[in-house]
């Protein structure tokens, strides 16, 4: 099994998030060779004037080798060699990070991971399970929601964009607080992850 866990929390490993895609990989690991491949997305540049103009470009007539084109490739290549997708990451303002949505530009790409027609735009990307595990200051999610959840709508969508449609959501919130209460969040999400996998 080829995960690629993309992370785009500024705490990284020690995220809240981290604690809860660990559990995923240890039930993987069960029953599989899980091989890992884990990309810090808050540190990848943002995409340059080489990508514009390949967007702009309608014969395709341009040298994807430099600039950030090629990081670009590399990108879309692991995301597409994955067979599970992880992505960790806080709420910022009520949406993504600036690090995903730098990962998602790079890899939400005309030609490459999706088409255009008269109906509409059509994934190219062959369609694997994504895991999305958001943590939040705040509560967005339950009957105590007292924010705006832009996060879940957006990501839903720009990942149904490239043929992503198996997205699935865990959500640790309310993580401004006591280490124990969060500790106590993490593990009530572990508990939910493994019980949903059960069903499977």
């Amino acid at each position: 099994m080829n995960v690629l866990l993309i992370n785009s929390s500024p705490q990284q490993q020690n995220a809240s998030t981290y604690c809860v895609a660990k559990t995923l990989l240890e039930q993987w690991s069960q029953d599989n060779e899980v091989l890992l491949q884990e990309i810090n997305v808050t540190t990848i540049p943002h995409v340059d004037s080489a990508y514009a103009t390949a967007l702009g470009s309608i014969h395709g007539e341009h040298d994807e080798s430099v600039g950030s084109l090629a990081l670009s490739n590399q990108l879309i290549t692991s995301l597409d060699f994955a067979d599970v997708v992880i992505i960790t990451s806080p709420m910022h303002n009520y949406s993504v990070p600036s690090g995903l949505k730098n990962w998602i530009d790079h890899v939400v790409r005309v030609g490459k991971t999706f088409n255009v027609s008269s109906t509409g735009k059509h994934g190219l990307l062959r369609d694997k399970p994504v895991y999305i595990l958001i943590s939040s200051g705040g509560a967005f999610s339950s009957q105590e929601a007292y924010q705006p959840d832009f996060f879940t709508p957006y990501m839903k969508e720009v990942l149904a964009t490239i043929g992503l449609n198996n997205v699935v959501f865990f959500s640790v919130e309310g993580t401004v607080g006591h280490s124990n209460e969060i500790h106590q969040k993490i593990e009530a999400v572990q508990t939910e992850i493994r019980t949903y996998l059960r069903t499977i």
